[in-house]
């Protein structure tokens, strides 16, 4: 009885959700219960709401992480940070890098092994998403490497599959054209 109803609530989840959105939404409520436990649990608001103060609707609440030029000022992995995988949006429209192209392929720098960081909205500054948040490993790059507790940094871009470039990286291919209107919050940049 127990596994029929394991199975059935696992299919749920899986016709409603993502497993990019699941594993984001289960770091972030962690880190509420962490943080603020008595706070979460007796008020109403999402997780993310004990993690920044930030209005809802802002670029630090979407959920997703920041570009590595908004952190460190240009577009490669900060030094702690190892690539964890990669996706790419296939209708790019934007004015950034890869305009030229349409796609882009957005690079996760998750974070090293020994090292630690908090989850906040980049740059402490609302407009900005979020860094240290996430827990999440696409696994077409560096598979090797444990996922436990490895948290995204931030992300890069590049015009064409990273896989060309890195052979730790394979050419499985994951799609999220949500994140082709996404641009990094550093004014002055075009990423």
């Amino acid at each position: 009885m127990t596994e029929k109803l394991v199975n059935a609530a696992s299919s749920v989840l899986e016709r409603r959700t993502s497993r990019r959105g699941f594993l984001a939404r289960a770091a972030t409520v962690g880190s509420a219960l962490a943080i603020a436990p008595l706070r979460y649990l007796l008020y109403p608001e999402p997780a993310a709401a004990h993690l920044q103060s930030c209005p809802s609707g802002t670029r630090c609440r979407d959920g997703f992480s920041e570009f590595c030029v908004s952190i460190t000022g240009s577009n490669t992995c900060p030094s702690n940070t190892f690539i964890g995988g990669y996706w790419k949006c296939s209708s790019y429209t934007g004015g950034g890098l890869c305009r030229t192209v349409d796609r882009r392929y957005y690079i996760d720098c998750n974070l090293k092994s020994g090292y630690t960081t908090g989850c906040h909205c980049a740059n402490h500054d609302c407009n900005c998403r979020r860094t240290g948040c996430n827990n999440f490993q696409y696994g077409n790059c560096n598979s090797q490497i444990a996922y436990l507790n490895r948290p995204v940094i931030c992300r890069r871009i590049m015009c064409h599959n990273p896989a060309q470039d890195y052979s730790f990286c394979s050419y499985n291919v994951k799609y999220d054209s949500r994140t082709c209107g996404h641009h990094a919050c550093r004014s002055g940049t075009t990423y």
